[in-house]
């Protein structure tokens, strides 16, 4: 009984994990019954009356549990579902608590809302708008579900960042034993889970991975066991064959390693990655995936994969024709279309599309929900929020090459971190930063 309680939050991710997998492996084409596993989760948790943190973890757990990319997600449904519950909990509470980022957001949102009017196919902006939700309504969940979130349990969202990789590796690992390595390494389509492909799947890492790393900064625990499943979650990674995913992780990685990283760190974890890295070597095998691995990412299209500079070129041009207010939320889709003759939706670069989406206004709100971005992830001695901090900043360098940012599970992964920080900063009693309660008793 005592090693049950001791690994219960394992156990608990464990069972997420098999749910996941087998709605994934198993029933292929029928969400139906993926929707139902979940909402019987869900179900569970209401009758328990478990924190609402439970709940977004499920959320994002089911993420991964289809193989087909349905209209509908179910992700996106039970986080709606999720938004009514809370919001209908503080209707009847009368409570309500405003979050730093709540009134960016929300003029932001109606800016978008509005460039539905000149946006030049109105399903596509619908869509775009609808896109954007997921990340905005997670945000309201966090920050008014009225859990807290302490010091002790920051190790928990680290092993919780963990696991949530490891399905996804899971899923990306028998993809690439279904296929054969060697061909899917030569063919980037093939990295294809069903409820998405390549490089929306690689930001779920991006977004995670320094979370994860945050429990090894722990001065007296190891975590050598969840040290290899992390290893094997940033070789999961690389098998995304997401370029721009892997800068964005060097980038964060490289700030991890010069604002966290000391001599014990190296001490305890240099000797395990050059003792895999001799295996590696030595294994005739594993150093051929390597080899095909590192050859991948080493050609000369590294940065213009799949003709991102003519999107760029496009993206400035259709700024400069409409720079004010821009052609309107998701007219990229049309743009692209009718100017390269591709199916792309997005520029490839998260600022040239805000730009030429919703022109100078909209790039002028956006600074403004970024400015507000820095004044939750602005704590520089806390390694927690350094963490977060490092996650956001690995996201976005990502998204300079890339068309997630905003969009379903970006979102959802992104406003889940900001939000945690927000309402962890609001329960240290010598910290400024703190969450606008509204309570009628």
């Amino acid at each position: 009984m005592k090693l049950l309680k001791k690994y219960k939050l394992e156990l608990q991710l464990l069972f997420l994990m098999i749910v996941t997998l087998n709605c994934w492996f198993y029933k292929t084409d029928d969400y139906k019954y993926a929707f139902i596993v979940y909402c019987l989760i869900f179900l569970y948790l209401m009758i328990k009356q478990k924190s609402i943190s439970y709940f977004v973890v499920v959320c994002i757990f089911s993420i991964m549990s289809l193989q087909n990319d349905s209209a509908f997600k179910i992700d996106y449904s039970l986080v709606i579902i999720l938004f009514f519950y809370v919001l209908l909990v503080n209707i009847k509470n009368k409570y309500f608590a405003m979050g730093k980022l709540f009134i960016p957001l929300v003029v932001y949102f109606l800016y978008q809302l509005l460039s539905l009017l000149w946006t030049p196919v109105k399903s596509f902006g619908i869509y775009g708008l609808m896109a954007v939700i997921e990340g905005y309504a997670i945000y309201y969940i966090i920050t008014n579900g009225r859990f807290k979130v302490k010091k002790h349990h920051l190790l928990d969202i680290s092993k919780i960042a963990t696991f949530i990789m490891l399905t996804l590796s899971a899923e990306i690992f028998y993809n690439y034993h279904i296929y054969g390595f060697e061909k899917v390494i030569h063919s980037k389509n093939l990295v294809d889970l069903g409820f998405s492909y390549s490089n929306f799947i690689a930001v779920i890492f991006v977004l995670l991975i320094p979370i994860a790393l945050y429990k090894y900064l722990d001065k007296k625990h190891y975590y050598i066991g969840y040290f290899l499943l992390d290893l094997l979650n940033i070789f999961g990674l690389l098998l995304t064959l997401s370029r721009g995913a892997i800068l964005g992780f060097a980038f964060s990685l490289l700030l991890f390693i010069l604002l966290l990283v000391r001599k014990r760190f190296l001490l305890r974890f240099g000797t395990i990655i050059a003792g895999i890295c001799i295996i590696i070597y030595k294994n005739e095998r594993f150093n051929l995936y390597f080899n095909l691995v590192k050859d991948k990412y080493l050609t000369k299209e590294f940065v213009n994969d799949n003709g991102r500079f003519s999107l760029y070129e496009l993206g400035w041009n259709r700024f400069l024709e409409n720079k004010w207010f821009g052609d309107g939320i998701k007219s990229s889709k049309y743009m692209i279309n009718h100017y390269l003759g591709t199916t792309s939706g997005h520029y490839h670069n998260f600022i040239i599309q805000i730009g030429a989406t919703l022109g100078i206004v909209g790039l002028i709100l956006f600074l403004i929900v970024v400015l507000r971005w820095l004044r939750v992830l602005f704590k520089p001695r806390d390694t927690f929020v350094l963490c977060s901090t490092i996650s956001i900043i690995g996201a976005l360098s990502h998204q300079q090459v890339d068309v997630s940012f905003d969009y379903f599970y970006f979102g959802l992964i992104f406003y889940s971190i900001l939000g945690i920080v927000e309402i962890y900063r609001h329960s240290i009693k010598d910290d400024l930063l703190n969450l606008k309660i509204y309570q009628k008793h």
